[in-house]
């Protein structure tokens, strides 16, 4: 690689995983072949499809690795949607409801075998659906969503919960999408260590968007959701119309369902850091800064 096109690098890693402690890691002789799952939107937020290997770049640990394919992504996708059922929500969920069925529409409009859950966060992490590709199914429990009067929230405990049932699912690509309503009150008690963990462990991808209705009360939440949004390669969004809600998630649906499958020769060694790269211009990518293991 020239020094030109080094300079034209457009890495989408936070620069230390703030949350992550790294480590070297003792090499092994052989080399192995990684696979990393990476969403490429334009300037208007819209996916990009015709990407080749020439336009990508990878890197582990700081060294370059070799990509061996760049395909669109074709495991099968699996989605753990989180949905605000604190008392912040009681008055919205109407529009909750409907933009939950709007990305489960979105999703299976473009890949029907994805598997999507749900879980509520409304005092306490409760599984609504399990992974299942059936719509009705999913908009059965959806429309089963009420705000509890009195219920804190407890999203990060949620965050946590659908990693670990994530990371027991065959297939390596994997987002959790969550939608939450503020102000509220934040009762986890999970560390942030525990959570950057859970989403290492798991491989997922965070997407996050937040309606905001008020000031904001958690600010140690706050620093936990942008922080693993950004080390998983996912995004946060606040907005403030209840309305922009479902196309938000739907927006979310399409950069999921467009990413694209990037294998690479790692030399024989484990890495703790992965970095994604394109030569194309204005582009943005979305993909995890925890290598794959």
């Amino acid at each position: 690689m020239t020094a030109r096109s080094m300079r034209r690098w457009c890495l989408i890693l936070a620069p230390a995983l703030a949350l992550a402690t790294i480590r070297g890691a003792a090499a092994t002789p052989a080399a192995t072949d990684k696979t990393i799952f990476v969403a490429a939107l334009d300037g208007a937020g819209l996916p990009v499809r015709d990407l080749t290997i020439g336009d990508f770049r990878v890197r582990e640990d700081g060294v370059d690795r070799e990509i061996v394919s760049v395909r669109p992504a074709t495991q099968p996708l699996q989605v753990a949607l989180l949905a605000d059922t604190t008392q912040s929500a009681d008055s919205l969920i109407r529009d909750v409801r409907t933009s939950l069925a709007g990305f489960v529409e979105q999703v299976h409009k473009t890949s029907p075998e994805t598997m999507v859950s749900v879980i509520e966060f409304g005092q306490a992490a409760v599984s609504v659906v399990p992974f299942v590709r059936d719509d009705a199914t999913l908009i059965s429990g959806i429309n089963k969503l009420v705000g509890r009067p009195g219920a804190a929230s407890v999203l990060v405990e949620a965050i946590v919960e659908a990693s670990t049932r994530l990371a027991k699912l065959p297939s390596a690509r994997r987002a959790i999408v969550s939608l939450n309503i503020e102000p509220s009150n934040e009762q986890s008690r999970e560390e942030p260590k525990k959570v950057n963990e859970s989403l290492r462990r798991s491989g997922a991808q965070l997407w996050s968007v937040s309606l905001q209705k008020g000031d904001l009360r958690n600010p140690g939440r706050d620093v936990v959701l942008n922080a693993v949004t950004k080390n998983t390669g996912g995004t946060r969004d606040f907005i403030n119309s209840p309305s922009a809600i479902e196309g938000v998630l739907r927006h979310y649906a399409d950069a999921l369902t467009s990413q694209y499958e990037i294998t690479y020769k790692r030399p024989g060694s484990s890495a703790q850091v992965v970095q994604v790269g394109t030569l194309r211009r204005g582009l943005t990518l979305h993909a995890s800064g925890f290598a794959p293991q």
